[in-house]
């Protein structure tokens, strides 16, 4: 895992608990939003591996503490320096509100204490953000992309690629008003259960 600079879920988890026991010997308390292949890789059962954490502040700016706990994370375990990173800011919706359209995943260190509180976004929230950025023609993420979206598509049922196209409106109403791009990957990507596949799992919510 070190060689690759990718990392699964125990070892994202682990970071998560330094990061809350620094937060806390520092007697603060910090709130993160995750989104990606990170939220997916967290609160998701189909997604096992992820490069980054594309996250984005729901309160202060990072301290220095904060700054040099990541870097000495990054360092011990082989990862890109920037394995936690807010430039996912630039992309996510105004219209997403941070109650109704993201869930609680847990607060860390996981023994009792509350340093760091992570959020994740709604199955609609997530969905929306993956088929605005459509990803699908990179070589190298185009694949993962295409199986996220197919799978967020079974994990909240939805029936047909006007009611994917409807969710992405609610957040990207600019994006909607042109949707040819969506319409045509979703009509050709259009999940259809297996016998014997496992169903994709995804909190859903308000739906």
């Amino acid at each position: 895992m070190a060689d690759s600079g990718k990392f699964d879920r125990d070892g994202l988890l682990s970071a998560f608990d330094r990061i809350g026991h620094a937060a806390v010997a520092h007697r603060t308390v910090i709130d993160i939003a995750v989104y990606g292949g990170s939220a997916l890789m967290l609160a998701s059962n189909f997604r096992f591996a992820t490069e980054d954490v594309d996250m984005a502040e729901l309160r202060e700016p990072w301290p220095d503490w904060l700054l040099d706990e990541v870097r000495a994370i990054a360092e011990e375990n082989g990862w890109s320096p920037s394995w936690l990173n807010d430039a996912v800011q630039f992309h996510l919706s105004p219209l997403a509100d941070r109650g109704a359209d993201h869930l609680e995943f847990g607060t860390f260190p996981r023994d009792g204490q509350s340093g760091l509180r992570v959020m994740v976004p709604t199955l609609d929230y997530m969905l929306a953000l993956k088929l605005k950025a459509m990803r699908i023609n990179d070589p190298a993420k185009g694949p993962q992309e295409t199986a996220d979206i197919r799978n967020l598509l079974r994990a909240g049922g939805v029936k047909d690629a006007e009611a994917a196209i409807a969710i992405m409106a609610k957040y990207f109403p600019k994006s909607a008003r042109e949707p040819e791009a969506q319409r045509f990957f979703l009509r050709h990507i259009w999940p259809e259960k297996e016998e014997g596949d496992v169903a994709p799992g995804y909190p859903v919510v308000g739906r």
